[in-house]
């Protein structure tokens, strides 16, 4: 049984709710490519709007439509106008993937949530890497390495049967496992695998793999990473190589105001988007919609290192604001017109120009019925002066949007210029909808 039929099975999803700010391209394209190869996830696109100049770095294509702003909080006099208009072009698609080489069908094992191994001092074998602090960085050789395993369950038709290199892994607790691997000579083609619990590395027993990144989310205690040499017509292309090991655990930006069970929502539905190709990227962006807009609630991640990005607040939908305090969200959709957010995973796509809010991030949902409808709606990460810290500090909220994602303009560009072109986005709220029906929630 696949992890995909596994999950499926126990998955548990929601509604979401969004509203318009920007026009696009179809919202709901997926492109399935082996982990390492490039994913074009969408050609940039521009906008004009006659009240206000365009951004000098990008000149504003004048026959593109008026990308629509955020409205003004009706309770909120002092708000800043942020007026919509509709956009008028046809959607447009984005490129598709272009593989570079062969894609090689993952078949992940089971994921399992409960430790396997007791976490505790353990005599390193000779010949084992032992990993048990994170991030890791080293590099190695494989030419140097006894040859064991040949075939892996999760790509068992690729010829894996040159030297390897093997690491033993000690998690203090379930979470995500990233590995890289790096600086390859000409002539040499090494692939890693990430194989869970065992005494010993069992090739059955693999979770993940590809040619330069694997991740899967694992339970707490002994994993395996192994570095193998890939062999074809009898010539092992062993050699040297740079590996990278980086996990995170639900807990680990508790110290950051991010809620545990939400960044494990977060992680688990990486993982999965992870197996479906739906991303190459490590970089994981967390709204919490369920926290009042005064608070930071969107922490961006790498999760290839377990560093923390961002931490800054932002805006949700005049749609979504509850009747009694606009500085709470209590509902989503992912209807057009709402001028509500969106809840669930989302993949960021290209960066373009809005003569009204300037820098803007377009978006791609990734789940059917809950946030598909992105990109029809318009609904992008973008600006605005009432989404700056000194508005809410100002008025005890954020400003209210028609849907988008709205962040501080000081933040917009070294923002877009980390996430931009197919980094993931998991927007959360406890809405009973979305945990019943989103299949990334398990």
């Amino acid at each position: 049984m696949s992890l995909r039929t596994t999950l499926a099975a126990l998955l548990t999803p929601s509604l979401c709710l969004l509203a318009a700010c920007d026009d696009g391209a179809p919202s709901h394209v997926r492109g399935v490519v082996e982990h390492g190869n490039e994913m074009n996830v969408g050609a940039p696109a521009h906008e004009g709007d006659p009240s206000e100049p365009a951004h000098p770095a990008v000149p504003v294509d004048p026959t593109d439509p008026v990308d629509p702003t955020d409205p003004v909080d009706p309770t909120e006099p002092t708000d800043p106008v942020d007026e919509p208009t509709e956009p008028t072009d046809p959607v447009v698609p984005t490129d598709p993937v272009d593989p570079t080489e062969p894609t090689v069908p993952v078949v992940p094992s089971d994921p399992i949530d409960e430790p396997t191994e007791p976490i505790g001092p353990l005599d390193c074998p000779a010949g084992v890497v032992c990993v048990d602090t994170f991030p890791f960085n080293g590099s190695g050789d494989t030419t140097l390495g006894a040859s064991q395993l040949d075939h892996y369950a999760c790509a068992p038709t690729t010829d894996e049967s040159g030297p390897e290199n093997v690491y033993r892994v000690e998690l203090p607790s379930a979470g995500l496992l990233v590995a890289k691997l790096d600086g390859l000579p000409a002539g040499v083609d090494v692939d890693v695998h990430i194989l869970s619990a065992g005494t010993t590395p069992d090739a059955n027993r693999c979770a993940d793999r590809g040619h330069w990144n694997a991740a899967a989310w694992m339970p707490a205690g002994v994993a395996w990473v192994v570095v193998d040499s890939w062999t074809k017509d009898g010539v092992s292309h062993d050699g040297a190589y740079d590996l990278s090991l980086g996990f995170t655990a639900a807990t680990d930006f508790e110290s950051q105001d991010l809620d545990g069970d939400v960044l494990e929502h977060a992680l688990k539905a990486f993982a999965l988007a992870w197996q479906d190709g739906d991303t190459e990227r490590f970089e994981l962006t967390v709204i919490d919609f369920s926290l009042h807009s005064i608070h930071p609630r969107l922490w961006t991640i790498d999760l290839a290192d377990g560093s923390l990005l961002f931490k800054q607040r932002v805006s949700h939908g005049e749609g979504s604001a509850d009747a009694s305090n606009a500085g709470w969200a209590s509902s989503f959709s992912n209807v057009e017109g709402t001028h509500k957010s969106s809840l669930g995973l989302m993949r960021t796509a290209a960066r373009y120009m809005s003569g009204s809010n300037g820098l803007s991030l377009r978006l791609d949902g990734l789940e059917d019925g809950i946030n598909d409808q992105v990109r029809p709606r318009a609904i992008v990460i973008h600006s605005d002066l009432y989404a700056a810290d000194t508005y809410a500090e100002s008025h005890g909220r954020m400003g209210l949007s028609w849907g988008c994602q709205v962040i501080d303009p000081d933040q917009i560009e070294p923002f877009v210029d980390t996430v931009e072109g197919g980094a993931l986005v998991y927007s959360w709220y406890p809405d009973d909808d979305f945990i019943a029906t989103s299949t990334y929630l398990y």
